[in-house]
């Protein structure tokens, strides 16, 4: 059994002679020999232990651990200022902690938080995993404040999350604040961590160094390469993959991808119209757009598949449409019908017994969309904007109501509004539009709560009436789930992202081979016919905290400021360099442009939620970590598009040794920091209106996938 002193949490008062946990550490943009030492006291923390097989993923919240006793009391109902903090990962014997090799377990990133007394960690079971602060497994963690804490309008944090430079380089990438500046935290009282490890330890192998294990047929890693193909989540044989084609009708411009043979064409016919088409054909005409046309006239549809190239018609084939109209069915049942002159008209179907909504142009409930709330009994109709897991807030009324009517279980109401939303915050409905997405809900009580049941779907609009209109069917990507996880990548257009317009193949399920949805926890990623090794190697991950006496004449808060280049989708996947290419030449660059206020995490509760930033006119950047994988990061920049100027510059350090921290083929990131000592740049203080640039660069020599770009940056929002 472990020694009871080796599983509690350690108190080490500072003294004059205190070193960091992991030696000295680099800063990119400094100007002088800024020292990294830290200044203040420390505790320490572990993880629960860890236990995995060669090939395992380990993703999950792990259970809390209580800080150390002296800690809790001497900080009950005060406040710690955390000014930075370290992370290992360690072996621990009764000789004391050894560091685990960063290619014996790879990881590929964390959360940590520290949770305070009026704070607790929520799941909520029923959300889709997503990549950052809150992402694991098959649910979703979040944080609050309990409902009956005491200090509630106080703007002290209750917990604090810790994730910059969270992955391969995470032990050698600075953590700290320059003076003046740290995480806040009202009653801290105990640490919990959501790490996600991969076990690359080759089992068979007993000499010193790295020596590649055996990787599933999908790995992209040379044989010889001095890093493991799994630490990029190759999908294996063992993952099932069902996959589902979406379509979509267009009538204006071209199909972003044509359809190119009469087979899919017809079934895509068959998928977005309301009724089957009455008979299906191959053409050759300059008289129909290219591609895949829905022919719909006097309420009949005609699917036909022109191959002629040089047609230089438009989808639509030119006409004005004034009437569209289409159904879809999730848990609630949606009829749209909208003309140009008489507005639409809304059918919902749900229970009579208990309220039903339906949220447009949204795919889950952070996308925070315009809803509509039928109430049970004699409650009003409700036109909500949902929030992030929030009931959000009421909108003005716009609606009027045609018909209510119950028979037995079920209730249709129609209702009638104009097609332009009353406010910005009001959804509103454009003829041209061919599809919208929607959630639905339906709850267990007559009035607004929690939902008892949920799903999303998309109403597909065709023209109506006596119009006749060629419009395209178009492919329109594809959806399906990896071992009954729902596969949803939300890749996003230009400015703010490149991904769409280089079709990145981690955008659709039929081209992802590898990344977080190949990496769930307790996934294997051998094929389903290579042995999993029997050896378990058992570790705990090491944080140091550093902090100090809260002083709010000299210290100030910094919450979390956070965007990925790759922007939502979380990864992306980074092409092999075309054969022939000189070695020099392979980089593969992404970019995105933003502004500063997408940095932040606006109309929240900075006490309750990690993620809060608060609101603002303008950000002072104290902090910024990059976030990308070993095997190809070469650099990530930012600028200031206004100006033109370079804000941050990071290239990763690259291990040279078989050293502990310095293992070759991984990597360590210098950060960028700004503040009032004499070794650092003066901090940047940006509009929120700011434009940014962020372009990040891969060696491309070999493919790689679920590469990331993210930058997680703590700044002071101001007024």
């Amino acid at each position: 059994a472990m020694p009871a002193w080796l599983t509690a949490a350690l108190l080490c008062a500072a003294r004059a002679d205190a070193a960091n946990m992991n030696g000295e550490y680099k800063i990119a943009n400094a100007i002088g020999k800024y020292s990294t030492e830290y200044d203040a006291e420390y505790f320490d923390v572990y993880s629960p232990a860890i236990k995995t097989r060669y090939s395992e993923v380990y993703w999950t919240m792990m259970d809390a651990v209580q800080l150390p006793e002296e800690i809790i009391k001497r900080f009950d109902d005060k406040v710690m200022a955390i000014v930075g903090y370290e992370a290992d990962q360690v072996y621990r014997t009764t000789n004391g902690d050894v560091s685990v090799p960063i290619y014996y377990q790879y990881n590929h990133h964390y959360g940590a938080f520290v949770l305070g007394k009026y704070s607790e960690m929520i799941e909520d079971p029923t959300a889709y995993p997503s990549h950052g602060a809150y992402g694991a497994g098959k649910g979703r963690w979040y944080t609050k404040a309990i409902d009956s804490d005491p200090f509630q309008n106080l703007t002290i944090p209750a917990a604090q999350y810790f994730s910059e430079g969270n992955g391969g380089e995470y032990r050698k990438s600075y953590h700290g604040y320059p003076k003046g500046h740290a995480q806040l935290i009202h009653s801290p009282t105990h640490f919990q961590l959501q790490p996600m490890q991969i076990d690359t330890h080759n089992r068979d192998y007993n000499g010193t160094g790295f020596k590649p294990g055996p990787l599933p047929r999908t790995a992209q890693s040379p044989p010889d390469a001095d890093y493991s193909g799994l630490l990029e989540c190759p999908c294996s044989t063992r993952r099932k993959k069902v996959i589902k084609v979406n379509y979509e009708t267009l009538n204006s411009g071209t199909c972003p991808v044509t359809i190119s043979s009469a087979e899919e064409c017809f079934e895509g016919a068959i998928s977005v119209s309301k009724t089957p088409p009455v008979s299906n054909s191959t053409i050759s005409s300059l008289d129909f757009p290219f591609g895949c046309v829905l022919l719909t006239a006097g309420g009949n549809a005609k699917a036909i598949m022109n191959t002629q190239k040089a047609s230089e018609v438009a989808c639509g084939g030119g006409s004005n449409i004034t009437h569209t109209s289409g159904a879809a069915a999730s848990v609630v049942t949606l009829h749209l019908d909208l003309q140009d002159d008489s507005g639409v008209i809304i059918t919902m179907q749900g229970p009579a017994n208990a309220w039903f909504g339906v949220g447009f142009n949204a795919q889950q409930m952070s996308d925070e969309p315009y809803s509509i709330i039928v109430q049970g009994g004699r409650l009003p109709v409700m036109e909500v904007k949902l929030g992030d897991h929030d009931p959000g807030h009421n909108l003005s009324n716009s609606l009027k109501v045609i018909s209510d009517k119950t028979e037995g279980s079920n209730r249709t109401i129609q209702l009638w509004r104009p097609l332009k939303g009353a406010t910005a915050e009001h959804y509103t409905f454009d003829l041209s539009t061919t599809a919208i997405e929607f959630i639905a809900a339906v709850g267990s009580s007559p009035g607004f709560a929690y939902h008892k049941d949920k799903g999303a779907s998309v109403i597909h609009l065709s023209p109506s009436g006596n119009q006749t209109v060629a419009s395209c069917v178009c492919d329109g990507g594809s959806s399906g789930s990896i071992d009954g996880i729902p596969f949803r990548k939300r890749c996003g257009p230009e400015p703010k992202s490149d991904l769409l317009k280089e079709h990145n193949r981690i955008c659709d399920i039929r081209t992802y081979s590898g990344g977080l949805e190949c990496c769930h926890h307790q996934w294997f990623l051998l094929d389903a016919d290579q042995e999993i090794p029997p050896q378990v190697e058992e570790y705990h991950l090491k944080f140091r905290i550093w902090f100090k006496d809260y002083d709010p004449n000299t210290i100030v808060n910094l919450p979390r400021l956070y965007w990925q280049t790759e922007n939502a989708a979380g990864e992306y996947d980074v092409p092999k360099c075309d054969p022939g290419t000189p070695s020099n030449e392979c980089v593969h660059t992404i970019t995105s442009r933003f502004t500063v206020n997408d940095l932040l995490n606006r109309d929240c509760s900075i006490r309750s939620d990690v993620a809060c930033s608060g609101n603002g006119t303008s950000v002072k950047f104290i902090y910024a970590g990059g976030h990308c994988h070993a095997a190809t990061c070469i650099s990530m920049d930012l600028y200031n598009m206004d100006t033109g100027k370079l804000i941050c510059s990071q290239t990763p350090i690259q291990g040279q040794s078989t050293e502990v921290f310095d293992e070759k083929g991984y990597i360590a990131i210098p950060p960028c920091i700004w503040g009032d000592e004499d070794e650092l740049e003066d901090p940047p203080v940006l509009s929120v209106n700011t434009t940014l640039l962020s372009i990040k660069r891969c060696n491309s020599t070999y493919g790689h996938y679920g590469e990331m770009a993210s930058w997680q940056m703590r700044g002071v929002v101001l007024p």
